[in-house]
Protein backbone atom coordinates (compact mmCIF):
# COMPACT_ATOMS: atom_id res chain seq x y z
CA UNK A 1 0.00 0.00 0.00
CA UNK A 2 1.27 3.45 -0.88
CA UNK A 3 1.74 6.18 1.71
CA UNK A 4 -0.60 9.13 2.02
CA UNK A 5 0.75 12.32 0.42
CA UNK A 6 0.68 15.33 2.75
CA UNK A 7 0.04 18.99 2.00
CA UNK A 8 3.62 19.99 1.06
CA UNK A 9 3.71 17.54 -1.87
CA UNK A 10 3.50 19.35 -5.26
CA UNK A 11 1.44 16.50 -6.80
CA UNK A 12 -1.59 17.87 -4.93
CA UNK A 13 -1.49 21.07 -7.00
CA UNK A 14 -0.93 19.29 -10.30
CA UNK A 15 -3.67 18.55 -12.81
CA UNK A 16 -4.13 14.78 -13.08
CA UNK A 17 -3.70 12.90 -16.34
CA UNK A 18 -6.70 11.13 -17.87
CA UNK A 19 -6.74 7.38 -17.27
CA UNK A 20 -6.23 5.60 -20.59
CA UNK A 21 -8.15 2.32 -20.67
CA UNK A 22 -6.69 1.47 -24.13
CA UNK A 23 -3.14 1.81 -22.84
CA UNK A 24 -3.46 1.80 -19.03
CA UNK A 25 -0.78 3.62 -17.04
CA UNK A 26 -1.64 1.28 -14.10
CA UNK A 27 -3.76 -1.84 -13.69
CA UNK A 28 -7.23 -0.29 -13.13
CA UNK A 29 -8.47 -3.10 -10.84
CA UNK A 30 -5.31 -2.97 -8.70
CA UNK A 31 -5.46 0.85 -8.51
CA UNK A 32 -9.16 0.76 -7.59
CA UNK A 33 -8.48 -1.78 -4.82
CA UNK A 34 -5.55 0.28 -3.51
CA UNK A 35 -7.62 3.50 -3.44
CA UNK A 36 -10.47 1.85 -1.54
CA UNK A 37 -8.14 0.14 0.96
CA UNK A 38 -6.22 3.39 1.56
CA UNK A 39 -9.46 5.37 1.94
CA UNK A 40 -10.57 2.97 4.70
CA UNK A 41 -7.12 2.81 6.30
CA UNK A 42 -6.92 6.61 6.58
CA UNK A 43 -10.62 6.83 7.55
CA UNK A 44 -11.71 9.08 4.69
CA UNK A 45 -14.98 9.46 2.83
CA UNK A 46 -13.01 9.83 -0.39
CA UNK A 47 -9.46 9.54 -1.64
CA UNK A 48 -7.94 10.84 -4.84
CA UNK A 49 -5.14 8.99 -6.67
CA UNK A 50 -2.87 12.04 -6.26
CA UNK A 51 -3.15 11.59 -2.48
CA UNK A 52 -1.26 8.31 -2.79
CA UNK A 53 1.21 9.75 -5.31
CA UNK A 54 -0.55 8.63 -8.51
CA UNK A 55 -0.91 11.40 -11.09
CA UNK A 56 -4.16 10.13 -12.68
CA UNK A 57 -7.80 11.27 -12.74
CA UNK A 58 -9.16 8.58 -10.44
CA UNK A 59 -10.70 8.63 -6.97
CA UNK A 60 -12.61 6.44 -4.56
CA UNK A 61 -15.50 7.55 -2.38
CA UNK A 62 -18.26 6.13 -0.20
CA UNK A 63 -21.73 6.21 -1.71
CA UNK A 64 -24.70 4.50 -0.01
CA UNK A 65 -22.28 2.92 2.49
CA UNK A 66 -20.34 1.25 -0.36
CA UNK A 67 -17.07 2.27 -1.99
CA UNK A 68 -17.11 3.33 -5.63
CA UNK A 69 -14.13 4.21 -7.80
CA UNK A 70 -14.46 6.92 -10.44
CA UNK A 71 -12.08 7.00 -13.40
CA UNK A 72 -11.96 10.22 -15.47
CA UNK A 73 -14.86 11.80 -13.56
CA UNK A 74 -16.75 14.81 -14.88
CA UNK A 75 -19.39 17.00 -13.27
CA UNK A 76 -22.00 17.71 -15.92
CA UNK A 77 -24.34 19.81 -13.79
CA UNK A 78 -24.27 21.61 -10.45
CA UNK A 79 -27.47 22.39 -8.52
CA UNK A 80 -28.18 26.05 -7.87
CA UNK A 81 -28.82 25.20 -4.22
CA UNK A 82 -25.65 25.08 -2.12
CA UNK A 83 -24.53 23.67 1.22
CA UNK A 84 -22.06 25.14 3.68
CA UNK A 85 -20.60 22.23 5.64
CA UNK A 86 -17.32 21.67 7.47
CA UNK A 87 -14.81 19.93 5.26
CA UNK A 88 -11.47 18.26 5.82
CA UNK A 89 -8.88 16.51 3.66
CA UNK A 90 -6.76 13.44 4.46
CA UNK A 91 -3.69 15.26 3.11
CA UNK A 92 -4.31 18.06 5.66
CA UNK A 93 -4.84 16.11 8.91
CA UNK A 94 -6.96 17.98 11.45
CA UNK A 95 -7.64 21.00 9.20
CA UNK A 96 -11.41 21.58 9.12
CA UNK A 97 -13.49 24.56 8.02
CA UNK A 98 -16.82 25.16 6.25
CA UNK A 99 -16.83 25.13 2.45
CA UNK A 100 -19.70 26.18 0.21
CA UNK A 101 -20.43 23.65 -2.54
CA UNK A 102 -23.34 22.66 -4.74
CA UNK A 103 -26.04 20.69 -2.89
CA UNK A 104 -26.25 18.24 -5.79
CA UNK A 105 -24.26 17.22 -8.87
CA UNK A 106 -24.88 15.16 -11.96
CA UNK A 107 -21.76 13.28 -12.97
CA UNK A 108 -20.22 10.87 -15.44
CA UNK A 109 -17.25 8.59 -14.85
CA UNK A 110 -15.89 5.22 -15.89
CA UNK A 111 -15.76 2.25 -13.54
CA UNK A 112 -12.66 0.05 -13.24
CA UNK A 113 -13.79 -1.97 -16.28
CA UNK A 114 -13.90 1.19 -18.40
CA UNK A 115 -17.72 1.23 -18.58
CA UNK A 116 -19.27 4.70 -18.62
CA UNK A 117 -21.50 5.47 -15.66
CA UNK A 118 -23.85 8.34 -14.82
CA UNK A 119 -24.80 9.40 -11.35
CA UNK A 120 -26.50 12.01 -9.24
CA UNK A 121 -25.20 12.80 -5.78
CA UNK A 122 -26.69 15.10 -3.16
CA UNK A 123 -25.66 16.49 0.23
CA UNK A 124 -22.56 14.78 1.70
CA UNK A 125 -21.83 12.51 -1.28
CA UNK A 126 -22.09 15.53 -3.62
CA UNK A 127 -19.63 17.39 -1.39
CA UNK A 128 -17.21 14.44 -1.40
CA UNK A 129 -17.47 14.07 -5.19
CA UNK A 130 -16.75 17.80 -5.67
CA UNK A 131 -13.82 17.71 -3.23
CA UNK A 132 -12.23 14.69 -4.94
CA UNK A 133 -13.00 16.10 -8.40
CA UNK A 134 -11.11 19.28 -7.43
CA UNK A 135 -8.07 17.09 -6.68
CA UNK A 136 -8.13 15.99 -10.35
CA UNK A 137 -7.76 19.66 -11.30
CA UNK A 138 -4.98 20.34 -8.79
CA UNK A 139 -7.37 22.49 -6.76
CA UNK A 140 -7.38 22.33 -2.96
CA UNK A 141 -10.24 23.03 -0.57
CA UNK A 142 -8.12 25.82 0.98
CA UNK A 143 -8.91 27.89 -2.12
CA UNK A 144 -12.53 28.17 -0.94
CA UNK A 145 -11.63 29.78 2.38
CA UNK A 146 -10.51 33.26 3.38
CA UNK A 147 -7.05 33.76 4.90
CA UNK A 148 -8.78 34.52 8.22
CA UNK A 149 -10.73 31.24 8.14
CA UNK A 150 -7.59 29.23 7.27
CA UNK A 151 -5.60 30.96 10.07
CA UNK A 152 -8.25 30.03 12.65
CA UNK A 153 -8.50 26.48 11.29
CA UNK A 154 -4.66 26.15 11.46
CA UNK A 155 -4.72 27.11 15.18
CA UNK A 156 -7.27 24.37 15.85
CA UNK A 157 -5.28 21.97 13.65
CA UNK A 158 -2.12 22.61 15.70
CA UNK A 159 -4.00 21.87 18.94
CA UNK A 160 -5.47 18.71 17.41
CA UNK A 161 -2.02 17.55 16.20
CA UNK A 162 -0.42 18.24 19.61
CA UNK A 163 -3.20 16.37 21.41
CA UNK A 164 -2.81 13.44 18.99
CA UNK A 165 0.98 13.39 19.44
CA UNK A 166 0.63 13.38 23.25
CA UNK A 167 -1.88 10.52 23.10
CA UNK A 168 0.50 8.44 20.98
CA UNK A 169 3.28 8.64 23.56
Amino acid sequence: MRDLVLEEDPILKKRGLPFDFDNPQEDPKKLAKELVESMYKYEGLGLSACQIGVDLKVFSMISDDRPIVCFNPRITEFSEETTYIREGCLSFPGLWFPVQRAYGVNVTFANEDGENMNGTFVQLTAKVFQHEYDHMLGKLYLEYASAYMVRNARKKQNLWLRKRKNNDQ
